[in-house]
């Protein structure tokens, strides 16, 4: 389950041509937390960014686990 930059960038630009309005308005907003308050939104994004890999290493735990899982039920019920 590795990240997949083409489809994420697809989906970013599909969200911008069916949102045009919300996410240049998401855009100024950022720039300005950007401008006016960077130690605060520095902090966030470190609390978020570290919440993602977690929720990403917990996701590829799971599905190394699933796949293990599936390959020892395939190799007790395989038939000769």
């Amino acid at each position: 389950m590795p990240i997949d930059l083409e489809s994420l960038f697809a989906q970013l630009t599909n969200i911008y041509y069916n949102h045009t309005i919300p996410t240049i308005a998401a855009g100024v907003v950022l720039f300005l937390l950007i401008c006016l308050r960077p130690k605060a939104l520095l902090k966030t994004a470190g609390i978020v960014l570290a919440l993602a890999v977690a929720v990403y290493g917990f996701m590829l735990a799971m599905d190394m686990a699933g796949t293990g899982l599936s390959q020892k039920h395939e190799m007790i019920h395989k038939v000769e």
